[in-house]
């Protein structure tokens, strides 16, 4: 196992000019990151939870519940991609709300989801009855074992814990509707709210994995991405509340807690309402949620977009003669539903625009589950060709053959995650002797 901090120093004095050796996964990301290039464009692990458990052919009533198994899958599905860096990470939406009492729907072959016809908040008055998380219950120890897991197998300043931002988590409680009305018309009840996501349910979540040892951990907001909220309710609502959890956690607990994950995203879904001055004020916004200025894209429906439009943005943002890196994502829809030669044919065209000048790196917003396992290996093999520094004059030049891959039960064998993913496969609900 590589060492981190080696790595990180690596990527960072090759990105400042001075390349020497081959940069692992995680130099590419530093020197993209904070430098001018790397070797290549890096391609991060995205968001992959579902396909990780349809690639590993494990039953979600196992590994949705079992942190090993869901820990091991990912590093193992990760690394039979090819991928940079690691993110680690279950239903993330849904942890808090089930341990506070939230009616779920648990599923034979899918991630558990929120039971939307019984809201856990129908009032203010709930708030008193539900109040604080208890750690102890539903799964959340199991979100607390995935994070000590994430740090122990795959150490680096990606690995940790995760949880639900502060406006997802009410949305999850008491559905969008109910709750995108409160901030608009009851400015009362949607900062009681708010108090009680940060006070009352994340804050504990944050000392327990202090308390586990657990660091940095990181928090999802897809609900936050527009037009579910315009930049202006993103400013008004999630950030400050993003900063003060960040800081409370800072401050008493000495860890990191990174909130709004996807505030800001340009998730416009009409190509012809694309706006290039909102998708400015989005991507301006989503900055303020990152402890390193990016210029972001993550679930919109980027294969419609104008790229040049989030490298003007980089290039005005940026400072000292750099532009801001650039996260281009590609759409999980377009990466499920699109041939090979398609999405060969998009990363041309944006590593042309975007890849010339250095600080770019690529991923994928959210993998479906079904997503043809040939699309995301084409994609990183794509990545890593097409976007070798220096970048070719003419890259309709670089032929791009379809990659050879070995099947993933195949190449499993002899990893060392294989036990236990070949064993829960065995799994049956009341089953407890394969994991004895």
């Amino acid at each position: 196992m590589a060492n981190p901090t080696l790595e990180m120093l690596h990527g960072m004095l090759y990105g400042k000019g001075l390349r020497f050796g081959k940069p692992g996964g995680l130099a590419r990301i530093i020197a993209s990151m904070t430098g001018d290039h790397a070797d290549v464009i890096p391609f991060m692990g995205p968001q992959i939870h579902d396909h990780v458990m349809t690639v590993a052919k494990v039953p979600a009533r196992l590994y949705y519940w079992n942190a090993e198994l869901l820990v091991d899958a990912h590093l193992a599905v990760d690394r039979w991609y090819g991928f940079d860096s690691d993110t680690i990470v279950a239903d993330a939406y849904n942890f808090e709300v089930e341990a506070l009492g939230a009616r779920m729907i648990y599923s034979d072959n899918a991630m558990p989801t929120v039971d939307v016809s019984d809201p856990l908040i129908k009032e203010a008055s709930d708030l008193d009855k539900i109040g604080s998380l208890d750690v102890s219950k539903g799964r959340i120890p199991m979100g607390l074992e995935v994070g000590q897991l994430f740090l122990k197998k795959a150490p680096g300043p990606f690995a940790g814990g995760f949880f639900c931002s502060h406006w997802s988590l009410i949305c999850q409680a008491m559905g969008y509707p109910k709750a995108v009305r409160a901030i608009k018309r009851d400015k009362g009840f949607a900062t009681a709210l708010f108090d009680w996501a940060n006070d009352r349910v994340l804050f504990p979540y944050m000392q327990a994995f202090a308390k586990a040892g657990v660091k940095n951990a990181n928090g999802a907001d897809a609900w936050s991405a527009f037009p579910d909220l315009t930049p202006e309710l993103v400013g008004e609502w999630v950030v400050p509340y993003v900063k003060r959890l960040g800081e409370q956690c800072k401050q008493e607990l000495k860890m990191t807690a990174s909130a709004g994950g996807a505030a800001g995203d340009y998730c416009e879904e009409d190509p012809a309402k694309f706006d290039k001055e909102i998708m400015f004020k989005c991507w301006k916004m989503a900055s303020n949620t990152f402890s390193l200025k990016l210029a972001f894209s993550a679930m919109g429906r980027t294969q419609d977009w104008d790229m040049t439009w989030l490298r003007d943005f980089a290039i005005q943002e940026g400072k000292g003669g750099h532009r801001l890196p650039v996260l281009a994502a590609l759409n999980g829809r377009f990466m499920r539903d699109s041939q090979p030669d398609e999405i060969v044919a998009k990363l041309r065209e944006w590593i042309n625009i975007l890849g010339r000048d250095g600080r770019m790196l690529v991923f994928i917003g959210n993998v479906p589950a079904d997503t043809p396992s040939m699309n995301i290996h084409t994609a990183v093999k794509a990545t890593h060709m097409l976007g070798k520094y220096p970048i070719a004059a003419d890259l309709s030049a670089v032929k791009i053959d379809p990659p050879a891959v070995q099947p993933f039960d195949e190449w499993l064998k002899g990893q060392p995650e294989a036990d236990i993913i070949f064993k829960a496969r065995e799994w049956k609900p009341g089953n407890k002797k394969v994991f004895a």
